[in-house]
């Protein structure tokens, strides 16, 4: 049985690798996204709409409305989510919660995956700082999370 999974275990490997790499983002350090956090702060944007395009375990596309700082709507896979609750994790803040949270959690591997090692890969904006593609992965386990912003559009603040 030992050589059967040792077989199958060479014959995954390759597969692991490649999608380990060729995802073609860098591997982030806390460092990186408190610089992000930074630029999205000193950016001062407050009206603006996304479209996410979620991947992994998770699948589909998410359009955000944020309106002073604040989700407005949120529509996944063309129908309206109704609970506001929903909307905030996919505002710009929202987005950065995780990203810190798997930072937290990759400190504490053995406690909270068993040891297995996290890898957390991202590309923020330049400019604006926010996560324009983040994959998270759990190596040796199934589950990777990862999101692509595929449209980010500051919009006119609505009138007061």
């Amino acid at each position: 049985m030992l050589v059967g999974g040792a077989i199958a275990g060479a014959i995954l490997l390759p597969f692991v690798l490649l999608r380990l790499f060729a995802s073609g983002l860098p591997v982030i350090k806390q460092s990186d996204l408190d610089r992000a956090i930074e630029r999205w702060t000193r950016s001062d944007v407050d009206d603006y709409r996304l479209t996410v395009v979620l991947g992994g375990r998770q699948t589909g596309e998410l359009q955000v409305e944020v309106r002073r700082g604040a989700a407005t709507s949120l529509v996944r896979n063309g129908v309206a989510v109704p609970q506001p609750r929903a909307w905030l994790p996919w505002t710009v803040p929202g987005m950065f919660e995780p990203l810190q949270t798997d930072f937290d959690n990759a400190a504490r591997a053995d406690e909270k995956f068993g040891g297995a090692e996290v890898v957390m890969r991202c590309e923020f904006d330049e400019s604006l700082g926010y996560p324009k593609r983040y994959l998270h992965q759990i190596l040796g386990r199934h589950g990777d999370l990862e999101w692509t912003v595929t449209r980010f559009e500051r919009i006119a603040p609505e009138p007061r």
